[in-house]
């Protein structure tokens, strides 16, 4: 088995000092090494731009054969194999054909890309955990000790490294020898470009910040408060299920009597495929911190049985007034726009009120941007598919393609999209600690849901207006078709924008990962290949699925679990560095997680030991 010694993480890449116009290519190509990590799998692992090296550099000033890390009996070390280019730990220059030791959270330099050592301590720490509750450090081999000419390095230092000087002609090395023998430094060809100093003054932006649910609810609540809440709860929504299965049965039932069983079979089945198709995409898009299986599903319940009532009960009584209030000869263009702004902001706002719950009562579930969209989307989705239930009912029976083209095909995302918004909106403010951005964008969100939604509806009842009061018209008829496939291009806008906000969103959850799991690999509580495979989700789904089949279900779970502690702890980390106050107590979320961690970790352990003894 492949033994895991530690990562190289890439904390950032500097433009070349000397980049020429026809050189601009390689501004494109030090985009994506910047974030990575390397896993060393060596005790006598090679750096550098060649590709035969341990850990491959695409950065032009760094030398084809860099430098060299190696891990002895004493600790880590770093070799300079060049004869003028950059080396530095922790800021001081590591001078050519030097070792010097590193220390497990150090910041080396390697021509103009900035790397992090993440390894596990050589001892114990103080604060580590065992199997019962502290997390044993890993143990590393201790292969044999090269003997290289060594220096001091001072402590590190977080802020940054002094300027350097500008590198100079690197001298050409052969391949490697064994672990411990450095020849003589010949001359190798100069890196294509400059590195870029890095200065004393500036500071590298590395980010941009079971368990939770425990310290989720205000801790100030006695049990009986707690109970009291979730009483209320539990019987608006049995309430407002009531209203709703009342409303839709006779609904059913209106068309059964009416068109038959083939029109309640369709209004049952066919808008239940769009709130499928929306949930699979929610748990694809969900790929770092993953929200628990009942918060989604209270999401999508909310949409479902809570948001229907209240809003159909105010839009009836808002259009009532309109049609009392407007004068009989008012256009249809004025009927239609506040039709769909009575729309627009009902809907939007009662299933906007779900996540500010989720929001106010489980902020320590709603983490950031991502689980804005997720939430907002399950909402929107719960409630397109109790609206189009009434619509299937009562109007399959003369336009159903018409309805599979509009609400299904083309609009299935439509009722997601408008509460992502304000979702997203909402999940920014874990982001910043500015007031105002705090207060303005989640109103912009919101503002933006009602403006969507209102929109759409107006266009789509000012073209059901135009056809009714032109019947036969084809003129009419056409323009409204195209008025209403054209309708569906403003919602579709928002979905790419949302979609891109999700990306960045995604990137700044593995970035989160990076920066807060680093310490822990340190300390034990995290292992090197965990802390390579949390950042990529993909190959933790394959490394998961592995473990389904090889283990079964049961181990399967516990490795998820374990995992989704890891990241967990991460964000809690983050949310603490933003500004969220400690818990009430002595016992602080951080502590929990590090608890749970360990004892998943023994729990798959010995289920491993059991399956191996049979």
């Amino acid at each position: 088995m492949e033994q895991h010694y530690g990562v190289l993480r890439v904390v950032g890449v500097r433009p070349p000092a000397n980049t020429s116009p026809h050189q601009e290519r390689y501004t494109g190509s030090l985009i994506p090494e910047e974030h990575l990590v390397h896993v060393i799998t060596r005790t006598d692992t090679a750096i550098g731009r060649a590709l035969n090296n341990d850990v491959v550099l695409m950065d032009p000033t760094v030398s084809r054969l860099h430098a060299r890390l190696l891990l002895d009996q004493n600790g880590w070390h770093i070799v300079n194999l060049t004869a003028h280019n950059v080396v530095r730990v922790n800021g001081q220059p590591v001078q050519a054909g030097q070792s010097v030791p590193v220390q497990p959270q150090d910041m080396l330099i390697l021509g103009s890309t900035m790397l992090q050592l993440i390894a596990p301590q050589r001892a114990p720490h103080p604060g580590a955990f065992d199997d019962v509750g502290n997390a044993p450090t890993e143990r590393l081999p201790a292969p044999p000790s090269p003997s290289f000419p060594q220096a001091s390095v001072p402590a590190r230092n977080r802020s940054m490294p002094p300027a350097l000087p500008a590198p100079q002609p690197q001298p050409q090395l052969p391949a490697r020898s064994g672990a411990g023998n450095i020849p003589s430094l010949p001359v190798q060809p100069e890196p294509e470009l400059a590195a870029q100093p890095w200065d004393d003054e500036e500071d590298v932006n590395l980010l941009g910040a079971g368990v939770t649910m425990q310290f989720a609810l205000p801790q100030r609540m006695g049990i009986r408060t707690r109970w009291t809440i979730a009483g209320i709860g539990i019987a608006i929504l049995g309430l407002s299920a009531l209203v709703t299965i009342l409303l839709n049965s006779v609904i059913g039932f209106s068309a059964l009597a009416q068109y038959g069983p083939l029109t309640v079979l369709a209004a049952l089945t066919i808008p239940v495929i769009p709130a499928i198709g929306i949930n699979l995409l929610v748990n694809f898009m969900d790929r770092y911190e993953r929200e628990p299986w009942f918060l989604r599903l209270a999401a999508f319940l909310w949409g479902a049985l809570i948001a229907i009532p209240p809003a159909l009960l105010i839009e009836r009584q808002v259009d009532g007034a309109l049609q009392n209030i407007l004068p009989p000869g008012a256009s249809d263009v004025l009927r239609s726009a506040l039709q769909g702004l009575n729309a627009g902001l009902t809907e939007e706002t009662i299933k906007g009120l779900g996540l500010l719950l989720l929001f106010f009562v489980l902020r320590d579930e709603f983490d950031n941007v991502t689980d804005g969209i997720v939430y907002g989307a399950l909402i929107g989705a719960g409630f397109a598919m109790v609206e189009n239930f009434a619509y299937f009912a009562t109007q399959s029976h003369n336009i159903l393609v018409f309805l599979i083209v509009g609400r299904i095909i083309l609009g299935w995302l439509g009722h997601s999209t408008f509460t992502a918004c304000f979702g997203a909106g909402l999940g920014y403010v874990r982001h910043t600690r500015v007031r105002w951005k705090q207060i303005v964008i989640p109103l912009l969100g919101y503002l933006i849901a009602v403006g969507l939604h209102s929109f759409f509806d107006f266009v789509d009842f000012q073209a059901s207006a135009a056809v009714q009061a032109a019947p036969g018209n084809e003129s009419v008829a056409l323009f409204s078709l195209i008025a209403i496939i054209g309708d569906y291009i403003p919602p579709f806008l928002a979905q790419i924008g949302l979609l891109y906000i999700l990306i960045k969103s995604l990137a700044h959850e593995a970035a989160v990962i990076r920066e807060f799991l680093a310490v822990e690999v340190s300390n034990g509580v995290v292992r090197v290949d965990e802390y390579a495979l949390l950042q990529n989700s993909f190959q933790r789904t394959k490394a998961e699925r592995r473990v389904l089949r090889k283990s079964g279900l049961r181990q399967w779970m516990r490795v998820k679990a374990l995992y989704q502690t890891e990241i967990g702890l991460a964000f809690r980390k983050w949310h603490v560095q933003m500004g969220d106050k400690p818990k009430l107590g002595y016992r602080q979320p951080e502590d929990a997680y590090r608890q749970r961690i360990a004892r998943l970790r023994k729990e798959i352990r010995m289920a491993e030991m059991h399956r191996a003894s049979r």
